[in-house]
C-alpha cells in the first residue's frame, strides 16, 4: 500500500522521479568508516567509498551520542566498533538526520538502552518501512541481501525545532531549520567544536530539493547559516567542507527559483522547463568532465526544476 493511501503522508518513491533518473549510489559493500577526530571528543566517521554515508559520534564525560545508523545492521555494527576503539562509555543517544533507510535502517542493531532521536517529521515517515525498503533497493544494486537483516525500530524521543543534550562536559544541539532535502532534516551541532553534521541538507558542490523545492530549501539553508557558527560541515554523502559552500547553495537554489518562475510566467510546460533550464544550469554548475557520475548532475538539475515547477504550479 502506498504511504499516501494510509494517512495522507507521502514517502518518496521512484515513480516521483523523471523517467531515466539515475539511482543514488548507497551500496555499503566493502565500505570502511575511517575515524577522524575533529576536536577533543568529537569524531567524524568518513566513508571510504564516495557517496556512501558518513556518520559520527560525540563523547562526553558520561555518555556518547552517535549521528546516524547507516543502511543496515552490518554498517551499524561497524559504527559501534569505531566508537569502542575510542571509548567504553555507553552509547546513550542516536540521532537520525532524516527518515531514509541509509540513515535509519541500522537503528535496529544498536543496544536497547540507546535512545533513538528523530525530528517529528522524520518520526512520521519512518514507520513506512516497506515503502522505504523498496526505495533503497535500487540504490544498493537491487541486492536484497544487503537489507535482509533490517527491521523497523521507531524513535524513543521526538523533537520539534530544537533539543539540547548534555553528555557530561559536552553539549550537543539538534536543530531543525525547515524542510530541505527531506521533510525533517536534522542538524547535529557541537557548539564547542563548531562542527555540524548536516545529513542530506548539505553536500558537495550541488544539493537537490529531493522532497521540497528550491525556494523552500534556500530559506532553510539561510536559517542554518544565520543561526550557527560553523567551521566544519559533515554531510552524509560528500567530503567534509567549510561553511563557504552555504553561499553557493543559496545561489544555486536562487538561480533555479528565478529560472522556473520565469518559465512558468512565460507559459512553458513542465517538460520545456526541465529541458531548457537544465541546459542553462549545466554550464555554470557542471562537475569536472572526469567526474565518475558526470551525467548524474544533469539528473539533479532536471529534478530540482521539476520539483520547483510543480510547487509553483500548485
Amino acid at each position: 500500500m502506498n504511504a499516501s493511501a494510509k494517512d495522507g503522508r507521502k514517502c518518496l518513491e521512484w515513480a516521483d522521479f523523471p523517467e531515466g533518473f539515475t539511482p543514488f549510489f548507497l551500496d555499503p559493500t566493502g565500505v570502511q568508516l575511517d575515524t577522524k577526530e575533529l576536536s577533543p571528543g568529537v569524531y567524524a566517521l568518513l566513508s571510504s567509498v564516495p557517496n556512501v554515508d558518513n556518520a559520527g559520534f560525540i563523547v562526553g564525560d558520561r555518555d556518547v551520542l552517535v549521528v546516524d545508523a547507516h543502511i543496515n545492521p552490518a554498517m551499524a555494527r561497524q559504527i559501534q566498533e569505531r566508537v569502542r576503539e575510542v571509548t567504553d562509555k555507553p552509547m546513550r543517544y542516536l540521532v537520525n538526520s532524516n527518515y531514509h533507510g541509509d540513515h535509519t535502517f541500522g537503528n535496529c542493531a544498536f543496544p536497547a538502552e540507546t535512545l533513538i532521536i528523530q525530528h517529528r517529521m522524520t518520526a512520521a515517515l519512518v514507520p513506512y518501512h516497506e515503502e522505504e525498503r523498496r526505495f533503497m533497493l535500487p540504490c544498493v544494486g537491487n541486492d536484497p541481501k544487503i537489507l535482509e537483516e533490517v527491521e523497523l525500530r521507531r524513535p524513543d524521543v521526538v523533537f520539534d525545532d530544537f533539543m539540547q543534550i548534555d553528555l557530561g562536559g559536552m553539549v550537543v544541539e539538534l536543530h531543525y531549520f525547515g524542510p530541505a532535502n527531506t521533510p525533517g532534516d536534522t542538524i547535529t551541532y557541537v557548539p564547542e567544536a563548531k562542527v555540524a553534521w548536516t545529513g542530506n541538507m548539505t553536500g558537495g558542490n550541488l544539493i537537490v530539493p529531493l522532497e521540497s523545492d528550491a525556494p523552500t530549501y534556500m530559506n532553510s539553508i539561510a536559517r542554518l547559516a544565520q543561526a550557527l557558527e560553523v567551521e566544519t560541515l559533515i554531510p552524509a554523502h560528500n567530503p567534509m567542507s567549510g561553511p563557504e559552500l552555504l553561499g553557493g547553495y543559496m545561489q544555486y537554489l536562487s538561480d533555479v527559483t528565478q529560472a522556473v518562475r520565469g518559465a512558468h510566467s512565460a507559459g512553458w510546460t513542465l517538460t520545456e522547463a526541465m529541458e531548457r533550464i537544465t541546459l542553462d544550469l549545466d554550464r555554470p554548475y557542471a562537475p569536472p568532465a572526469d567526474h565518475p557520475r558526470f551525467d548524474f548532475f544533469g539528473d539533479l538539475h532536471s529534478y530540482a526544476v521539476m520539483k520547483t515547477y510543480q510547487s509553483l504550479a500548485g
